[in-house]
């Protein structure tokens, strides 16, 4: 999602990828002879060994656990952050809830009497930041029990004898306003029911990485016949763009030319499909951990106005004044509750409270992922768990469910390898589709499971999200995505031999050609790291920030590769990981132009922590390539 930053900086420049496929040869001194020779003879391929394997696109289907991972590989054991169990719960009964003080559990935190109070979170006005800011009322005292009458509240309860606080919590009920019944009366006249859409994601967690860090889970996917996306390959950086692109369709150019998240107001009036299925009545809802560094907010203004029915980050905002604990840099505990746990438990209720109903959801948790490649172990038996109640309860009887990521781990060690590069690309994602869908539309679930080992995008889940209201019955017209215009819904035939370019993947976001090591003491790999360092000090220059970062030069090549040739095209590029003066590490692919140069084929990725040298500079994008003078 964010990117974060460390002391040390080296820069990697990606010429092409490094795996394996046809053998080429070079011939006097490599590139600078403007002559590459490639044997014409084709390799057999395993296709086993591949995720994906057609003419235009092969991606590897690499062991999780293979050598030069299993030094990264260090699960870890769950994190509780109380001692005890919670002091308060909520119930709900005819639309009514109600806060009780768990009695039984009392004697744990205190053998005298207590006192309790609650206050209300409420989102208030705030013209330069309308999305970061909340009143919290007066603590207004309570026995055993209150009726609660708003969305969000903070309870607090002291010794009367200490006069100590001994508890604090928040909670988020989740009842039916007038307006809500209202939609859901007007939904309800129709003659079908609509398909209900699902989407839990959890950031920074490669398909790889989810296969060995949350095994239960992986296991209960399989067992219940969820279908994977084995070729889903992220089209940007980090959780903007990629999740951007299913909401809207659009590349991180377009979405910031449209949408503009700098500028306040502007989110609103984005054309996010979240809300096309508002104005159908459905019941939608949106949340995220990890407040300062929310999809929408993190650098950028985030809403006006509540962009769905029911918006948590007033809640999570208010949990987050609560004692914290961090794990990994991030507010893993906000109070008694891990932040992760709190997405998993509203997006359990909101599911479980409107199971009957048709509803657009989307939640994401960052706290327990976005910086540890290991971290997510902790959570394995809960986010299982989560998964098994949802579908005893019946919420997926009608339901299609999107649980994915939307990257793997974007820096750090783990990025200097081979299967790092790879990792980054291909984010897990695994869909859920109701039996009654299966019946209905048995096409469009075949449709489905051939795309298993295919190459997919988050533009393909955005032409399915409308595809969606089509099936439901809707009167709704598809627009093509305007970064994708050939990508089509996951459930309509298309295909199986697609490139990167019929998908709208920049070529250094793609993962469907292999690249081969090439000697980094090269002269046209010399040039090709000059000529990267030349393109981040334009990114600085046109930024206007000269004056505030400094001037890099390379140090060290770290790797450098040179990319297979596919037959459907001759094209060159370099992958290149370089170690800069002063340190940082970048990526690059670059193609080679032979006589007419270099040219930057998508962007520049930051493989070492840099928050530390970046605080200089407020844009998000340039924090990436500034490293502050002084």
């Amino acid at each position: 999602m964010i990117e974060h930053s460390g002391c040390k900086i080296v820069v990697i420049i990606a010429l092409s990828v490094f795996f394996f496929v046809p053998i080429l040869y070079y011939k006097n001194e490599f590139l600078d002879q403007k002559t590459i020779f490639f044997t014409t003879e084709t390799q057999d391929y395993n296709e086993s060994s591949y995720l994906v394997a057609t003419p235009k696109c092969k991606i590897p289907n690499l062991d999780p656990f293979q050598a030069e991972i299993l030094k990264f590989y260090h699960p870890k054991k769950y994190f509780s952050c109380s001692k005890h169990d919670l002091l308060t719960f909520v119930t709900k009964n005819d639309n009514i809830a109600t806060l009780h003080i768990n009695t039984t559990v009392l004697p744990s935190y205190s053998k005298n009497d207590i006192s309790c109070c609650l206050a209300n979170i409420t989102r208030t006005e705030n013209k330069q930041n309308p999305d970061d800011s909340i009143r919290i009322s007066a603590c207004k005292e309570f026995k055993t029990n209150a009726t609660l009458h708003h969305n969000f509240i903070m309870v607090k309860c002291t010794d009367s004898k200490t006069k100590k606080q001994i508890y604090e919590n928040t909670h988020a009920p989740i009842t039916q306003s007038n307006q809500i019944k209202e939609k859901i009366s007007t939904m309800n006249t129709n003659t079908t029911t609509p398909f209900s859409v699902f989407f839990v994601g959890i950031d920074s967690i490669s398909r790889l990485n989810f296969l060995r860090i949350l095994p239960q889970t992986y296991q209960f996917l399989e067992d219940n016949q969820w279908t994977p996306l084995r070729g889903y390959n992220k089209m940007g950086d980090n959780t903007f763009p990629n999740v951007m692109a299913i909401l809207t369709g659009f590349n991180e150019t377009q979405a910031y030319a449209v949408c503009d998240p700098k500028t306040v107001g502007k989110m609103d009036k984005c054309p996010m499909l979240w809300y096309d299925y508002r104005k159908l009545n459905y019941v939608t809802g949106y949340a995220e951990d990890e407040a300062w560094i929310n999809t929408f907010n993190y650098k950028k203004k985030g809403f006006t106005k509540p962009p769905t029915d029911f918006y948590f980050r007033p809640y999570i905002l208010g949990s987050e004044k609560l004692k914290t604990v961090k794990k990994g840099g991030m507010d893993y505990c906000t109070g008694p509750e891990p932040a992760g746990e709190r997405i998993l438990n509203l997006a359990k209720d909101f599911a479980t409270s409107f199971k009957d109903v048709a509803t657009f959801s989307f939640f994401w948790m960052n706290t327990f992922s976005h910086n540890d490649l290991n971290a997510p172990s902790m959570m394995d038996t809960k986010i299982r768990d989560f998964l098994q109640e949802i579908t005893t309860s019946g919420v997926l009887n009608n339901t299609i469910m999107v649980f994915l990521s939307d990257h793997g781990m974007r820096f750090g060690e783990i990025r200097y390898t081979t299967t790092g590069w790879l990792e980054e690309r291909l984010p897990f994602i695994y869909i859920w589709v109701p039996e009654r869908f299966k019946r209905q539309f048995p096409s469009e679930f075949r449709n489905l499971e051939t795309k298993r080992d295919h190459l997919t995008t988050p533009y393909d889940l955005y032409m399915t999200l409308q595809h969606i209201l089509v099936l439901s019955g809707f009167n709704y017209t598809q627009k093509a995505s305007e970064a994708c215009p050939k990508c089509t819904s996951l459930f309509a035939p298309t295909e199986s031999e697609r490139s990167c370019e019929d998908a709208a993947i920049e070529q250094h976001w793609c993962t469907c050609a292999g690249y081969n090591p090439v000697p980094k003491s090269n002269r046209t790999v010399q040039k090709a790291a000059k000529f990267v360092i030349g393109q981040i000090h334009g990114i600085i220059s046109t930024k206007k920030s000269d004056s505030k970062c400094a001037k890099f030069s390379v140090g060290r090549i770290i790797s450098a590769s040179v990319s297979d040739r596919f037959s459907y095209k001759s094209d060159v590029y370099f992958l290149l990981v370089v170690e800069t003066t002063p340190k940082a590490v970048f990526e690059a692919t670059v193609g080679y132009k032979g006589a007419d140069g270099f040219e930057l084929t998508g962007g520049i990725s930051r493989l070492d922590k840099y928050s530390d040298h970046s605080g200089c500079v407020e844009d998000a994008s340039l924090k990436k390539y500034c490293y502050c003078r002084g």
